[in-house]
């Protein structure tokens, strides 16, 4: 016997004779089981009395070794404003009318008129000096109503043409920056007409501003006479539209949950009013929020962050915990004729040896796979491995005690005749229908799935799907692009998402803000340097035209007027000093002085622009790191990573938190991808104790993330966290459909044929019931609107789809053909007449004589149904 036998062979007869040794004694303490395990739940769920849900995106998904991260604490602290918004974008043939102007105009007017929170917009809105910033054609006019109500078309085109500057604010202007659309020009290249023009509202960040946001939407939706089309969005939709779409789906969600619980309780049981099990399944679906407690109580405790990513850890859990189910009940199903002899606690010891190891490798695959993930430089991610590393961790344990303790229970009841609903009800000479004694499903798979595939043109048809589906979703996982797209996870139903398209129509050129800061440098030293950078960032063709506002700009067409001397570095600051309060005192905000009054130097400022748009993730990194480049190489040192950086120039956005994300993204997904299916196959390789099994169940699992990636592809998902924490997710549900099969596969007896068929109808069932009612659980989501939930559906559909194949189909056919030889005969499950109790079971069993004199007597049961129905007299009439 190689050494490899050897060592397989003791792994499995030692893990076999734990899980027997603990199913004897849960057999005999059932509820002494069932109160440590909700009781050492409940004192590690005492862990989340300091629980705190965070949101903040630099703490979640941002890498904490970032440079962003600084430039982020930076800006805080020395510019903390920040503001909201409402942004209307209006479309009619042709927007430089004078009856749009006038529409807008109108709309301008009721908006300012409106209130929040009893204060009016005045002491609502951002202001630039003394003027509240708000941005549109109605800027080139001052909001001047009396300039506006008489604009003939010759004058409105004539303005558009030669204003370069705003009135109100007094910096630079690119009037096209404000036309979205088609935009017509004459001969000359003169603007003559475009399709859409847009407008935009600043405010102050208070509870105030969001009530007045509220109205402005309100108003908004209902239109202009005038105008063709009003689209309207605020700092407020997302939260609106995106999270009431997440809170209606909550229910799809109940209603699936309530659907799984219907079909677990169908599933475990016979339908009749004994054998039922509906306690049992809700206290196995009861024990996921054990789990949950569990892993909640711990993480918190040990100061793990909570993200809004954890609340699918549920639907993680579910899917895990309800296969585990299944296959700990099929194995009570699948006891032989002598086995159903034994005294309960022995049956219960011998259903949980052989059930055992195989949920055993399924779920210690998930917590080493998911504990490695945890090593991911992304926050977030790395929070949802170690809180699912504990979840099924727990979920593992209880499932083993917990749910077994509850099983036993509810054997006893079974074998007293007492109802399944009503226990303390007990049934006289009662016999079950015999519609409720078919089991259907292990007849499919016994009498036609399994000798159906086992057909040698069938296997090779099956072969040939897998190499296609393989191929052919291998291609789209290539072709997987990274990118990420706000406007996905808003309703398409919705008012918010009508804006972004309109805005993706009619404003293909707009980018994201951006703005370059200086800390406490020697402004005067720096002016060639700052003119340099300044000429650099206007020719970037990552900036938008016409969209850079800077106070060092205005001064130097201020200083080149006024002829004021800045010879010296205390005349510059003077100079800057006088300037912004007066010329340019609507830049005020954009730069910082150590004193209020003369003599004063420069401490901190910032200049803004706006990037072009782009089309992916890839462009919109290349943007932000062209701009970090001009800075970086401008002769501005960059600041030096310490407790407290010295700061010189720096580009920041707080999209750039996301792009920050997005760099790491897709090699954190694949490094975890490939971590993960490391470890599975490492942990199957010890706990199913065969090279050849193993590499096999580990096929299955990479030809199910390679499928389930192709068909996101074809479905138009692109990788972002969420869909990269689903991929990840998806490898903890794939290896469960296949390392069940190869498991029973390596305890059966017989040539490979044989045993393909007997895996088929021992674990069969049981594999399919978890794959479907994981189907069940999101099928409602099929109609929702929301990009998250419909992501949801359309991974879990995929995993279970392929998953199911590739465990049910691909497997047994390739076991069939070169499966290894099984485990040592002495550990087979057999059908033996003759079943030997260990002197271990013995002792335990002489120790507990009393408890065993309690078990309704092995003679009395009828082994024609597997132990599920005792032997009675007569029938009861009815049920």
């Amino acid at each position: 016997m190689s050494c490899l036998k050897k060592i397989s062979n003791k792994i499995i007869w030692a893990l076999e004779t734990v899980f027997f040794r603990i199913g004897l004694f849960i057999g005999y303490h059932p509820w002494v089981t069932i109160f440590f395990s909700v009781a050492i739940c409940g004192c590690c769920g005492i862990g989340m009395k300091t629980f705190k849900e965070t949101d903040a995106q630099e703490k979640l998904w941002v890498p904490q070794d970032s440079r962003v991260q600084n430039e982020l604490k930076w800006v805080t602290k020395h510019f903390p404003t920040q503001t909201r918004y409402v942004s209307v974008v209006v479309t009619y043939p042709d927007v430089l009318m004078p009856s749009v102007l006038n529409a807008l105009l109108d709309l301008n007017k009721e908006f300012t008129s409106y209130t929040g929170g009893g204060k009016s917009y005045t002491s609502l809105c951002y202001k630039l000096g003394r003027s509240c910033r708000v941005t549109g054609l109605l800027e080139l006019w001052s909001y001047d109503e009396s300039s506006i109500r008489f604009l003939t078309r010759n004058q409105i085109l004539t303005t558009v043409n030669t204003t370069n500057k705003s009135p109100v604010f007094g910096t630079d202007l690119d009037v096209k920056n404000y036309l979205g659309g088609f935009i017509r020009r004459n001969g000359n290249g003169m603007i003559i007409g475009a399709e859409a023009t847009q407008m935009l509202w600043l405010l102050k960040p208070s509870v105030a501003a969001k009530e007045w946001e509220a109205k402005v939407i309100e108003r908004a939706l209902q239109g202009h006479k005038d105008l063709k089309n009003v689209y309207v969005y605020a700092s407020r939709s997302f939260q609106d539209e995106g999270y009431g779409a997440i809170n209606s789906d909550i229910k799809l969600l109940s209603a699936g949950f309530s659907i799984v619980f219907v079909f677990v309780m169908i599933s475990l049981g016979n339908f009749n009013m004994v054998e039922q099990r509906i306690i049992v399944s809700l206290l196995g679906l009861g024990s996921v929020g054990l789990a949950i407690l569990f892993a909640y109580g711990i993480a918190t405790f040990l100061d793990v962050i909570y993200g809004p990513i954890q609340s699918i850890m549920p639907f993680l859990l579910l899917g895990i915990g309800v296969d585990d189910m299944f296959v700990i009940v099929e194995a009570w199903r699948n006891l032989s004729p002598t086995e159903v002899k034994l005294p309960l606690p022995e049956r219960i010891g011998t259903v949980l040896k052989h059930a055992g190891v195989s949920v055993t490798v399924t779920s210690i695959t998930d917590v080493v796979a998911f504990g490695i993930g945890a090593s991911t430089v992304i926050p977030a991610l790395s929070a949802f491995c170690i809180y699912a590393a504990l979840g099924i961790f727990a979920l593992y344990i209880l499932q083993s005690t917990f749910f077994v303790a509850c099983l036993a229970i509810d054997e006893r009841r079974r074998q007293a005749h007492r109802n399944a609903c009503i226990c303390c009800y007990k049934h006289k000479n009662y016999k079950p229908n015999s519609c409720s004694q078919k089991a259907f499903l292990p007849v499919f798979f016994e009498k036609y799935f399994g000798p159906f595939l086992m057909k040698f043109p069938v296997k090779i048809i099956v072969m040939l799907i897998v190499t296609v589906l393989v191929g052919v979703n291998l291609w789209r996982f290539i072709l997987l692009k990274q990118d990420f797209n706000l406007t996905n996870y808003i309703p398409s139903d919705s008012y918010a998402y009508d804006y972004a398209k309109a805005k993706e129509r009619y404003f293909v050129n707009e980018g994201t803000d951006t703005a370059v800061y200086c800390g406490d440098i020697n402004y005067f030293d720096h002016i060639r340097k700052l003119d340099v950078v300044h000429r650099l960032i206007e020719s970037d063709t990552y900036i938008q035209d016409g969209t850079l506002i800077s106070w060092f700009k205005s001064f130097q067409q201020y200083q080149a007027t006024t002829g004021v001397p800045t010879s010296t570095e205390a005349e510059f600051n003077s100079a800057v000093f006088q300037f912004i309060q007066t010329a340019g005192q609507n830049l005020k905000t954009f730069i910082k002085f150590n004193s209020t009054r003369e003599p004063v130097r420069i401490t901190s400022s910032y200049f803004t622009m706006k990037h072009t748009l782009q089309l992916d993730s890839a462009g919109e990194i290349d943007a932000m790191q062209s701009l970090r480049s001009i800075i970086d190489n401008g002769m501005f040192p960059l600041y030096n990573i310490s407790d407290q950086p010295t700061y010189k120039c720096f580009p920041y956005s707080r999209n750039y938190l996301t792009y920050e994300t997005n760099k790491v993204l897709l090699n954190e997904l694949y490094r975890n991808l490939g971590l993960a299916g490391a470890c599975v196959l490492v942990v199957t390789l010890i706990l199913i104790a065969n090279l050849w099994t193993s590499l096999l169940v580990f096929s299955c699992v990479v030809f199910t993330l390679i499928c389930v990636a192709g068909t996101l592809e074809l479905w138009g998902v692109t990788i972002d966290t969420a869909s990269s924490v689903l991929m990840i997710l998806s490898v903890g549900l794939a290896v469960d459909y296949s390392a069940h099969v190869g498991h029973t596969f390596m305890t059966l007896s017989g040539n490979r044929q044989e045993r393909s068929l007997k895996t088929l109808k021992n674990i069969g069932p049981a594999v399919f019931n978890g794959g479907f009612s994981t189907f069940l659980a999101f099928v409602l989501l099929s109609t929702s609107t929301s990009y998250g939930f419909t992501l949801f559906f359309r991974v879990f559909v995929s995993v279970v789809v392929f998953g199911l194949f590739h465990g049910l189909c691909y497997l047994p056919v390739v076991l069939s053909w070169v499966g290894p030889a099984p485990y040592d005969s002495a550990l087979l499950t057999t059908k033996s007449e003759d079943v030997e109790i260990s002197s271990s079971s013995k002792a335990v069993s002489n120790g507990n004589s009393q408890r065993k004199s309690q078990v309704s007597p092995i003679e009395d049961v009828d082994i024609s149904n597997n132990g599920d129905t005792p032997k009675t007299a007569p029938p009861e009439q009815g049920n």
